[in-house]
This record gives C-alpha cells, sequence and structure tokens, in this order.
C-alpha cells in the first residue's frame, strides 16, 4: 500500500484525485468524493482534457501506478522465494504432505500475500525461520507445509495466512524465550 501512495506523490496527484482519474477511466461514478472537484483537479493536471476523456498523461499515470501488466514474478523476488523454500525442511511433514511444495504454487501464494500485505522480505524469512524453529521442537507435527503457510482456504471460501501472523510476531517483538522450562509430574 505504501508503493502506491509514493507512486501517487511523485506524480503530484491525490488519492482523491486518482481515484476520481480511475473511476473515469472505469465509466463507474465514484460516490465518496465530490466529482467537480475531482474532475477540475485532473483537468488542471492535464490528466483530463476539457470535455471529461482521459488523456494520453492521465492513461500513463494508470498504467504507472498500476505496475507492470504482466503478472511475472520480479528477479529480486525469485531469489528470496528460493531462500523462502530453503527454510523448510526437506522430504514430508508427520502429515504426509511435502513440506516444500512446487515453486510455481509459492509464486501464485506470494503474488496473492504481495496484494494484500506489506512486509518486507527480511520480516517474511525472519518470520518463517521462527515458524519452521516453533514446529522443529514436535518433529514438525501439525505443521503447514510452505504454501500453506502462506495462504491457506477456509471452508467458507476465505484465506488465512499464518505467514501475516508470523510477520506481526516478528514485526512486534512477541517471540517465545528459549529459556528452558521446569515442570514436575504430579501423580
Amino acid at each position: 500500500m505504501r508503493q502506491l501512495f509514493e507512486k501517487l506523490e511523485a506524480k503530484g496527484i491525490s488519492p482523491d484525485a486518482f481515484y476520481m482519474l480511475w473511476s473515469i477511466r472505469e465509466k463507474i461514478k465514484p460516490t465518496v468524493i465530490a466529482m467537480f472537484l475531482g474532475v477540475r483537479t485532473l483537468k488542471k493536471l492535464a490528466y483530463v482534457d476539457a470535455e471529461g476523456n482521459i488523456t494520453e498523461t492521465g492513461n500513463a499515470l494508470l498504467d504507472y501506478v498500476a505496475g507492470p501488466k504482466d503478472d511475472s514474478v520480479p528477479i529480486d523476488e525469485v531469489s528470496n522465494i528460493d531462500k523462502y523454500l530453503c527454510i523448510f525442511p526437506k522430504g514430508k511433514l508427520p502429515s504426509g504432505k511435502p513440506a516444500r511444495v512446487n515453486k510455481k504454487n509459492i509464486d501464485d501464494a506470494f503474488k496473492w500475500f504481495r496484494k494484500n500485505y506489506d512486509y518486507e522480505w527480511d520480516v517474511i524469512l525472519q518470520a518463517t525461520l521462527y515458524y519452521i524453529e516453533t514446529y522443529e521442537k514436535t518433529n514438525f507435527m501439525y505443521m503447514r507445509n510452505s504454501q500453506y503457510f502462506i495462504r491457506k482456504q477456509n471452508t467458507d471460501r476465505s484465506w488465512d495466512s499464518e505467514l501475516a501472523n508470523y510477520c506481526e510476531i516478528i514485526i512486534n517483538g512477541d517471540e517465545e524465550d528459549n529459556t528452558p522450562h521446569f515442570s514436575e509430574k504430579v501423580v
């Protein structure tokens, strides 16, 4: 989300004006902002002509903010995805599922993750390492595989991300202390 606002700020356009421009291109009527103010601003910035049609500059801005049209994963993300997969153990989990899944499935899962969450790669990798270390203590019992850790569909068709939860743990510094706990058996 931060990247969107940085792009808008770099081009000198407010989020409201950008929303108005996008609404004109998509041929929908915005309901949460005043149209006349937005159109006037867009005309002033030359993103819309006198008749209210999007100019080439306006289309270029929409394309710039939207990013590349292809769905390819950037090269630096590919190496991070490789690092991510290497954190997971080789072989199968106690559930019988492979711990590491196909890289294409991971690419798709991370595309979804990046659209929904704004965590840096170092946080993602730290969270993954912490997750694996947590389950290593129990011989990986009930641990999710590399794909389901990123996202898993619930029975109500909504998506859940254990990775996002662990990223929050890393950011907030809520990791468990690794001090040994002593317990006594009561008979």
